[in-house]
């Protein structure tokens, strides 16, 4: 759902915004114990792959709800994310790969795609160039190292017509995209708690309650919107814009050394030209169970801080020194927020639509490696992530 939905954005930068609806409530698969079920792909999952690709070192986090594939990965310098391109067969995907830096620089930019076949155990593929002029191989494992954690992936959702009677009245539709723990030792129990909290949920509530209350009460303030547009409607033409969505997915960035970052999307329709999206990122350390602040990682002041992101965004966004940092954003400044997230190569800052940025340059996420924050890294968050410089 995320990336299908960002690349949707960026190719109708100010048309509308909405997300295909997604059958079934349900994240169990009956599978046998035959070889040949191994290697087809169950219905739903979330797995992190390790291997190479054109040579290199990759941890990739993928998940699938239905026939919908999204997932990320860090390669030479950038945040690559993954879609569904195309499911062929019961084991075979074709992903496409987007990175923020590469939308906002070229309109007409053509995507790569992966064309993964999966094994029993991970997935070989090849790695093709938009163009079609580079191909690289692709071989990923299935792998969860001490301090990494598996999930089921699942999904919920529902849809409630604005005016009963008519065949082809319009309808607001909801979803959650949802990730739980497998395990039921003590750590993946608080992880279970957290990320019901993101959903707004208590950790005693079952998620198929909490979401079919949830969206009670979406349906129920949805169907008196809609009867107050039709009073006040002089003709059809108020219907178009009542087709609403709000759809939620919980997806991980990041799953090792005790540490998982999840990143949760939520975009929503509610009429007008274009809907709205954001991401708010959650860095949780499972093994001291605590959801991290930014002194955790780094020791630093503000003004520093924002020197070093600036030049960062100066680089990554190709704005030379000599231009304004308004040239791409708002203002001429760009200050550190709380939406940070990690990997094994250094910090992001999340920026979402309207946040520093128009609609239109969708969202803006600004990299700082390791190697510009030494000085200042927590010496017991560089220890646990293996960093030596």
């Amino acid at each position: 759902m995320k990336y299908s939905f960002l690349l949707c954005l960026f190719g109708i930068a100010i048309l509308s915004a909405c997300n295909n609806p997604k059958n079934g409530n349900n994240n169990t698969v009956k599978t046998d114990s035959t070889a040949k079920v191994k290697t087809e792909l169950t219905r739903h999952f979330y797995k992190r792959l390790e291997g190479t690709i054109a040579g290199k070192k990759v941890v990739m986090h993928l998940q699938k709800v239905n026939d919908d594939v999204s997932g990320s990965y860090y390669y030479d310098g950038s945040w690559l994310n993954l879609s569904t391109d195309t499911l062929i067969g019961k084991d075979s995907i074709v992903l496409t790969e987007y990175s923020y830096y590469e939308s906002y620089f070229t309109q007409d930019f053509k995507s790569p795609h992966l064309a993964l076949k999966w094994n029993g155990n991970g997935f070989n593929g090849t790695w093709e160039s938009g163009d079609k002029a580079k191909k690289f191989p692709i071989v990923l494992t299935e792998k969860y190292p001490d301090g990494s954690y598996q999930f089921n992936a699942g999904i919920y959702d529902d849809s409630v017509k604005a005016f009963a009677s008519q065949p082809k009245s319009p309808a607001a539709q909801i979803s959650f995209e949802y990730l739980e723990s497998k395990n039921t030792d003590e750590s993946s129990t608080w992880l279970n708690t957290q990320l019901k909290k993101m959903l707004g949920l208590g950790s005693q509530v079952a998620l198929t309650t909490g979401f079919k209350n949830i969206a009670a009460g979406y349906f129920k303030d949805y169907k008196a919107q809609a009867a107050e547009q039709s009073k006040n409607g002089r003709d059809d033409d108020f219907q178009a814009w009542l087709n609403y969505t709000n759809n939620s997915q919980q997806s991980v960035s990041y799953n090792d050394n005790g540490y998982v970052v999840i990143d949760f999307l939520a975009d929503a329709y509610t009429g007008g030209a274009h809907g709205n999206y954001s991401s708010v990122m959650y860095c949780l350390d499972v093994k001291n169970k605590k959801q991290m602040v930014l002194g955790d990682i780094v020791k630093i002041d503000s003004n520093t801080l924002q020197g070093i992101l600036e030049r960062n965004l100066r680089k990554e966004y190709n704005i030379k020194a000599k231009d304004a940092l308004s040239s791409v954003l708002f203002d001429d400044f760009i200050k550190p927020n709380n939406n940070f997230y990690f990997n094994n190569n250094g910090i992001a800052f999340m920026y979402n639509p309207y946040e520093v940025a128009s609609y239109a340059q969708g969202q803006i996420v600004v990299f700082i490696p390791y190697a510009d924050l030494k000085t200042y890294l927590v010496p017991a968050f560089a220890k646990r992530m293996g960093i030596i410089f």
